[in-house]
């Protein structure tokens, strides 16, 4: 990267403040000499020049050449971008502001080298300046400091507060704007339940049936909103469509009961579950897509969720050991797969894990196991594919896809991977050994050719893959070391090489919460007691589907009132969108 320190050209020596020039504030941007951007700049700036002339006139290409994305990378040109960077900076503009110049201005866009009509939105500026730009935050800022003094002295009209600058924080929205919108917002989500969501489900039922599956549906959600049991759901149903029912008629003049809800689920295959889950998510997708910023090829992440089971196991399907760190010893196991983005985390897929499953056991050297984790990773990213019509490129997995099944599954479909390892022996090794600074204190190491033997599939002995392991120090966000598998390019060999490495495992780990999704799944998923496994699974998928509904109506919100920044903390907080949803299913009763 170029740095501020080989751009400085004249910087005064022996400063009494040891901290670098473009950073003190009780000196004259000027005096410690210009960059190389000012220097440019200098070559035209009069009282009648503009910022957007004078990013125009910038030669970018020695930057260029550092430009962190690969050429194959689907983004926008590296020159254009930085250009829109730096005229945001000089103007003191949002990106909101920057994007809304370029796309009503195409003579503007074209000027700093943009097709007008491929003009990067608000979040893809906010994204390649935390990102691309990382690196040269502090030149972009020095420069652009250095290039208003020069305009002032000139009479140049460049960084003259405007109208929509950076002042237009959406953080100043009232709350009555924010709370109409959440609920135009709901409403318009909401709606689309009924019309995108529903149709993907359908109930196998007798004919003759006195329910249509939307009221079935209609019930199942507010069970989920309210967080009841089949019937005391169906009583509140009951009450709400017909309050003063015909007493002798007690068991349809109340609407569908819980039974009918519960024998319609035990009436459907854990495949048809599966799949009609599938697709309702792939739907609510396809609508959420305009809004969502995420690369392309996607990032999957792929998280194994437990749901906590109680019960006596005699005769149940599906029930697993729990995890040693749970409260639980039992339970059922379900996959998810999220598409990670910079403003928002949104499950894309889910996959029932247990017996039935397609491990295929005669493809494996060792004994029959009740799933695969690589025939799992294989049939979320086909799901995801084919469903969603999304083409994946690079997989964060959880600690359970540790597995050599896994590594060759990723390396065969040519996918990049970061996946936290297991603490087994040899990894413990690795720990103790990893380097050191001359205080003692563990530095980002990284080990080549780890090889570990496990079954693969289609391969009728143990087989051997190779992976490379990275291991962190503590810090602020983890108490001991982490390590993960990985095969992007990293390395540690000196001190930039290790805080490029950093920063390219972080980017795969940076996901918000999705290791907790199921604590927000389970806010919409009705109390169930029921031993059967179909009722539980299509719980949890109906669930997952209001949930994604709910990122998507906060998602919303927050593109209209211009936040494109990912908020770990929601504006339309679960509980009061499920009161929203709840008074909504109201409506449609």
């Amino acid at each position: 990267m170029v740095t501020d320190n080989t751009d400085r050209v004249g910087a005064a020596a022996g400063s009494a403040d040891p901290r670098p020039d473009d950073q003190r504030t009780d000196i004259d941007p000027l005096a410690g000499g210009q960059l190389l951007l000012t220097q440019q700049a200098a070559e035209i700036i009069d009282d009648t020049t503009t910022s957007v002339e004078v990013v125009g006139h910038l030669d970018l290409s020695s930057y260029a050449r550092d430009d962190p994305y690969p050429e194959w990378h689907d983004s926008k040109p590296f020159e254009p971008m930085l250009r829109a960077i730096l005229l945001g900076e000089l103007d003191d503009a949002s990106d909101a502001a920057v994007h809304r110049t370029l796309e009503s201005e195409p003579e503007t866009a074209a000027d700093l080298g943009f097709d007008p009509d491929d003009v990067p939105d608000q979040s893809t500026l906010s994204r390649a300046r935390r990102r691309r730009f990382a690196e040269l935050e502090r030149t972009i800022e020095t420069s652009s400091r250095q290039i208003r003094a020069l305009a002032a002295r000139h009479g140049s009209p460049i960084g003259a507060p405007t109208a929509e600058s950076a002042s237009e924080a959406p953080t100043g929205a009232s709350k009555r704007t924010v709370n109409r919108l959440i609920r135009g917002k709901t409403r318009e989500v909401l709606d689309e339940l009924t019309t995108v969501v529903f149709p993907a489900i359908e109930f196998d039922r007798p004919d003759g049936v006195i329910y249509d599956d939307d009221e079935l549906l209609v019930l199942e959600t507010l069970l989920g909103v309210t967080g009841t049991a089949a019937n005391g759901g169906a009583e509140t149903y009951g009450d709400y469509v017909n309050p003063e029912p015909d007493i002798s008629d007690p068991f349809f003049a109340d609407g569908p009961s819980g039974e009918t809800l519960l024998e319609a689920i035990k009436g459907l295959e854990i495949n048809d579950i599966t799949a009609m889950v599938n697709r309702g998510a792939a739907r609510v997708l396809t609508r959420a897509k305009p809004a969502i910023e995420f690369e392309r090829p996607v990032m999957l992440a792929i998280d194994m969720t437990y749901v906590a089971y109680y019960g006596d196991r005699d005769e149940l399907v599906r029930v697993q050991g729990a995890p040693e760190n749970k409260s639980y010893n039992w339970c059922h196991k379900v996959a998810t797969a999220s598409i990670v983005g910079d403003n928002v985390l949104f499950t894309a897929a889910m996959l029932p894990i247990g017996d039935a499953d397609d491990h295929d056991p005669d493809a494996y050297a060792d004994d029959e196991k009740s799933y695969r984790a690589g025939g799992v990773v294989r049939r979320l990213v086909d799901i995801v594919e084919e469903r969603a019509n999304l083409s994946v490129r690079r997989v964060f997995a959880d600690r359970e896809f540790h597995a050599a099944d896994v590594v060759a599954a990723l390396e065969q479909r040519n996918l990049f991977y970061v996946i936290p390892a297991r603490r087994d022996d040899r990894v413990k090794r690795f720990i103790a050994r990893m380097d050191e600074d001359r205080d003692g204190n563990k530095q980002v190491t990284v080990k080549d050719e780890h090889g570990f033997y496990g079954p693969v599939k289609d391969s009728r002995r143990l087989t051997r893959v190779e992976t490379t392991l990275v291991g962190f120090p503590p810090d602020e966000d983890y108490d001991g070391e982490q390590v993960f598998l990985t095969n992007l390019a990293v390395d540690d060999e000196i001190r930039l090489d290790r805080r490029q490495t950093h920063r390219k495992i972080k980017r795969y780990t940076r996901r918000g919460g999705i290791e907790s999704s199921y604590g927000s799944i389970k806010q919409f998923a009705p109390w169930t007691t029921s031993k059967e496994y179909a009722v539980r699974l299509f719980h949890f998928g109906f669930a997952m589907l209001l949930y994604d509904m709910w990122l998507l109506v906060d998602l919303l919100v927050q593109r209209s009132l211009g936040v494109v920044e990912f908020r770990t903390k929601p504006r339309v907080i679960a509980p009061r969108f499920r009161g929203f949803l709840r008074r909504r299913v109201v409506t449609l009763l």
